[in-house]
């Protein structure tokens, strides 16, 4: 056989060397083709892994801001509800204050009345010995009258040449009996100057005295309120509407007659009623809740109500269905615990 260049190939294994020559270049063109597909994939992979550890790194960082946020807002809300509760005893705290200044003033009014009825009463009395004073006076002057006109009559009897010793003696009588009661009445008019002054003095006196009471009845009332606030948190929480059962009673007088009205759970209108009926109310409503009652009592302004008649109605409502005068100061510690 012929090779293109008009030779004969002598060579052996001539087909075989062919058949190699012709094997070798398309495996090697394969390889190459398989090596470029390997290495395009691994760059493609590498690409698509680089862009996944991106996507985690991403998603990662907002799982993290994701827990962080949530961890602020949960401390958020638990600052929030714990100021929250602080308000709420705050509140209560001075729904308190507030009911027991009401009593104080309603004391303290009804106090400064009877003072202004006594203060009254001696000034009636004064005016009276004014009066008496007065009507001494005149008396004085018309015994003054009376004597000049008797020294004038004497005069006159004297004169009288044909006047007997009879009616001379009768007349000197009436002149002496007249210049007595004179003397009396001057000496009555100087005791009873001398008794005004006196009582002058005891009431300007019993004005200071009043002034000073009220003024040491106001200081050793706030100490009171003082020393009461440090002994109530020294031995017991203080009086809270948190976790009880709240109940509103408002109490007032009007044209004379006394008033009830009360609500539930702070919801709805007041209802009126009486006494009987809500001393039936509360003691139900004592038993229902395991936690206890928290009893505001409400006396509205101008409820024309005395100081003892408000103390002794808020007093005894405490004292029945309150849970805070119910329990012994280590009951209310428990109480007033988290895990109640």
């Amino acid at each position: 056989m012929k090779e293109s260049g008009g030779f004969i190939d002598l060579r052996l294994n001539r087909r075989d060397n062919q058949e190699n020559e012709s094997f070798w270049p398309s495996f090697t063109d394969v390889m190459t083709v398989i090596m470029m597909i390997f290495l395009i994939s691994m760059v493609v992979v590498l690409l698509r892994n680089m862009e996944l550890v991106k996507e985690i790194r991403a998603t990662v960082e907002a799982e993290r801001q994701a827990m962080e946020l949530a961890r602020s807002t949960g401390e958020e809300k638990e600052s929030l509800a714990a100021q929250l509760d602080t308000a709420l005893e705050q509140l209560d705290a001075a729904d308190t204050r507030i009911n027991e200044l009401q009593l104080q003033v309603m004391r303290l009014q009804e106090q400064n009345s009877i003072r202004a009825r006594a203060i009254a009463d001696r000034d009636t009395r004064l005016e009276a010995l004014l009066k008496e004073r007065d009507d001494l006076t005149q008396q004085a002057a018309q015994l003054m009258r009376d004597k000049q006109t008797a020294e004038k009559a004497a005069a006159e009897a004297r004169n009288r040449e044909t006047l007997s010793r009879r009616e001379l003696a009768d007349t000197q009588r009436q002149y002496d009996d007249l210049k007595k009661q004179l003397n009396r009445q001057s000496l009555q008019i100087v005791m009873l100057k001398a008794k005004v002054e006196n009582q002058d003095q005891a009431l300007a006196q019993a004005r200071a005295q009043r002034q000073d009471v009220e003024e040491k009845y106001l200081v050793l009332a706030d100490e009171y309120d003082n020393l009461k606030v440090r002994y109530d948190k020294l031995i017991r929480p203080a009086r809270s509407a948190r976790g009880r059962h709240l109940v509103e009673v408002r109490y007032f007088k009007k044209n004379g007659k006394r008033h009830i009205e009360w609500r539930d759970a702070g919801q709805g209108e007041f209802k009126a009623v009486s006494r009987r009926q809500l001393d039936r109310i509360l003691a139900n409503l004592k038993r229902q809740q395991p936690n206890g009652l928290y009893v505001k009592v409400i006396l509205p302004k101008n409820n024309g109500l005395s100081y003892s008649e408000a103390w002794k109605f808020t007093n005894d409502l405490h004292r029945k269905y309150d849970y805070y005068f119910q329990e012994s100061p280590d009951q209310a510690e428990k109480a007033s615990s988290p895990s109640n």
